[in-house]
């Protein structure tokens, strides 16, 4: 008899890197990632690529007015990371503002993949 697969307990509990983000201050945020021996491995094996020379971004979204729909209107700006520093600051948000955060490689052709996402950030409270 087969057991049962466990249920995951949200949306964001899954494989893959953490990736989490809040205030640094009115106009910036810190994101924070963590990747597992495993799980570079696997991103390497899924890029053919080694991890150290793939080009890592985080996309910022603004979600305030639109949950995120990828269907070319999201709203959101790239940032070029050094994946190996596992923290960014990300300027030039809007305190009043609902933002998330995407960890992922955007190719040299344009091409974009979403490795994961944070949860939400609501708009700051000083």
């Amino acid at each position: 008899m087969k057991a049962k697969p466990k249920r995951r307990e949200s949306s964001t509990d899954m494989d893959g890197p953490s990736l989490r983000v809040a205030w640094k201050d009115t106009q910036s945020l810190a994101a924070v990632w963590d990747v597992e021996e495993q799980q570079r491995e696997a991103i390497e094996q899924r890029f053919a690529i080694p991890v150290g020379e793939l080009p890592f971004v985080l996309r910022l979204y603004d979600i305030t007015d639109r949950m995120i729909k990828n269907d070319g209107l999201d709203t959101y700006v790239d940032f070029d990371i050094n994946f190996q520093c596992a923290n960014w600051l990300l300027y030039g948000v809007e305190s009043q503002r609902k933002y998330c955060v995407e960890l992922g490689v955007r190719m040299i052709d344009g091409r974009y993949y979403s490795l994961k996402r944070s949860d939400h950030i609501l708009p700051y409270v000083g």
